[in-house]
């Protein structure tokens, strides 16, 4: 029965990943913790595992076929997210179980406060489609290399794929259309950008196998699922509705924890 909740589990957070371009950790983080019962570290690095393969690979081809992928923007970003990572997972690891549950709830309130936010049109500015269409120019992939590292650093930190945070940032900073932001920050998500923030997981003895095997069909399948659904809805829709459930669980996780 365990076994079947968590085929599912990975099916529902690979649909998230498609929908949203996100990399599922704050999805299946609380979930592996809350509904599994494991340690907030164990969760986070099996998460770590479960999304170091290509699994967004199905998503990214919808984005693909759609022309929705700035691909060096998106190996900008992963370049960005190696180090990151590293030095997230050695501060993780250096927290207790906790005191990193109650910060990985404030940092879902603060993800679904960016996810929400949307700037307002500037008066005179050329249309989204023209602007938010165009490859991103040479300072441009500086920032966004600057902004990935500091990424990185919450993927490590926290077992995400740092796709929740990345993506409004190349909408807010860069003028990315939301569609995109999300299918190049799935770009990402293909080489194991997690490496290294995972060596710091496993070596602590912080990550379940089973689990995170467990969770990789449905995520592969899920994927390929919400990249299609993706196109037919509101980015602005998606990107209110996830954000009202990330604060939801932010908010339960933040007030049970620091309650106790």
């Amino acid at each position: 029965m365990r076994e079947a909740f968590i085929l599912v589990l990975g099916l529902a957070t690979g649909i998230l990943v498609g929908l949203m371009g996100i990399g599922g950790g704050t999805i299946v983080v609380p979930a592996m913790v809350y509904l599994l019962g494991m340690d907030q570290h164990a969760a986070q690095g099996t998460s770590l595992l479960m999304q170091l393969l290509p699994l967004g690979l199905g998503a990214l081809w919808v984005y693909w076929k759609k022309g929705s992928v700035d691909l060096r923007a998106g190996i900008v970003c992963a370049l960005g997210f190696l180090p990151g990572g590293y030095l997230g997972g050695r501060v993780a690891l250096a927290i207790s179980s906790h005191n990193l549950q109650g910060l990985f709830g404030l940092f879902l309130m603060f993800s679904a406060a960016m996810l929400w936010w949307q700037p307002a049109a500037k008066p005179g500015a050329e249309s989204t489609a023209a602007a938010a269409d165009r490859p991103a120019g040479t300072l441009q992939l500086v920032g966004i290399l600057a902004i990935s590292v500091l990424v990185g650093v919450a993927s490590g930190l926290f077992g995400i794929g740092g796709g929740v945070l990345i993506v409004p940032l190349l909408v807010l900073l860069f003028g990315f259309e939301q569609h995109r932001a999300q299918g190049t920050s799935l770009v990402a998500l293909v080489p194991p950008t997690g490496l290294f923030a995972l060596l710091a997981y496993y070596r602590a003895h912080q990550v379940d196998l089973i689990v995170a095997l467990l969770l990789m069909p449905g995520f592969v399948i899920g994927g390929v699922v919400g990249g299609r659904l993706a196109a037919k809805l509101s980015p602005r829709r998606m990107r209110m509705v996830f954000a009202a459930l990330l604060f939801a669980i932010g908010a339960s996780q933040a007030a049970w924890i620091w309650s106790r």
